[in-house]
């Protein structure tokens, strides 16, 4: 028994979205005394007793204003979705002039329309149990921390269910999911290919082997064809490799430490190793954004901010995606 290496080549395909922002989901849990506090329950208790905007309103230390601009409750089995937005009451918005005269332009300010104010920030939400998706857009996690805790106060929620941190589910210890199911075979894209040549431990000499041949077999496959070369086509392939265990639970044991290693440095090297899959023993599939517990997503953006539609869908699919591959808490 022993290591199978597969590879596969084929051309770059590049997707352009337009109207779109660039923002980050991370998984976050609520915690209190490290151990998981349920926030969807009091969340649930709070807006069945804050069910219009202006009920949702708590203002924050600052003299600012967040309130729950959208939400999505669902039945029980389903998370819940929050868009929360901040303003400051009466705040003006700088202003410039668009063809200055001079070599300067001191600006000036513009006060909102009348019934209105300027939006100042918001971030979303999406809550399940103790398991939280959040994205900032101008809140932080600890700004909507405070505002929740609050608004639990006010709405007669119990004390100890008011206390929670909300703390990033990186703070795992990522190396013991491998180290404690350990790995069925590893999946590399071009770029963790040709970075995990180098970054294999130094005893592991059979992996090194494997990968060096895999390189020359490719690149003897390519230079079958002149033109290719001389194209320099390589540059714009990807090239696939899987290294996988032959047998699996039955593979040798030295096979079996030589990949479990393999994965170890790959996550210690990760942002030299981008585009890996990790397959552990039990068939969960650990990429390396799922394996960092957050993902860049692109949303629709609307002037300077998010559609809460666009970004909830994001959410929806990415906490899929934790909960396929096993690595929610709850």
């Amino acid at each position: 028994m022993g290591i199978l290496a597969l590879y596969s080549v084929k051309t770059r395909t590049l997707r352009v979205a337009g109207n779109a922002k660039t923002k980050t989901l991370h998984y976050l849990r609520s915690i209190h005394e490290d151990q998981p506090r349920n926030l969807e329950s009091s969340l649930r208790v709070v807006l069945r007793r804050r069910r219009s905007c202006k009920a949702s309103e708590w203002e924050m230390d600052d003299q600012s204003i967040i309130r729950i601009q959208h939400r999505r409750v669902g039945g029980a089995s389903k998370p819940l979705l929050l868009h929360l937005v901040r303003y400051v009451p009466g705040e003006k918005a700088a202003t410039l002039d668009p063809e200055p005269e001079g070599t300067e332009d001191d600006g000036g300010e513009q006060r909102p329309p009348r019934g209105k104010e300027f939006k100042a920030g918001e971030c979303f939400l999406l809550v399940k149990n103790a398991d939280v998706l959040f994205c900032a857009g101008g809140i932080t996690s600890t700004a909507a921390r405070v505002y929740a805790r609050n608004l639990f106060t006010s709405c007669g929620i119990d004390k100890e269910l008011c206390d929670f941190d909300l703390r990033p589910a990186a703070d795992l210890d990522r190396l013991a999911i491998i180290r404690k199911r350990g790995v069925s075979s590893i999946q590399l894209g071009s770029v963790a290919f040709e970075a995990s040549r180098y970054l294999l431990p130094e005893r592991a000499s059979f992996g090194r082997s494997v990968l060096k041949s895999v390189s020359d077999q490719v690149q003897a496959l390519v230079a079958k064809d002149d033109t290719v070369l001389e194209q320099r086509v390589m540059e714009d392939l990807i090239v696939n490799v899987e290294l996988k265990l032959q047998g699996n639970s039955q593979a040798d044991i030295e096979a079996q430490r030589s990949i479990d290693d393999m994965a170890v440095h790959m996550l210690r090297h990760e942002e030299s190793t981008r585009g890996f899959v990790i397959v552990t023993r039990d068939g969960n599939r650990l990429t390396d954004l799922a394996v960092k517990l957050h993902k860049r997503i692109k949303v629709l953006a609307n002037n300077n901010s998010l559609d809460h539609e666009s970004v909830w869908l994001e959410m929806r699919g990415y906490y899929d995606e934790l909960r396929e591959s096993k690595l929610l808490e709850t």
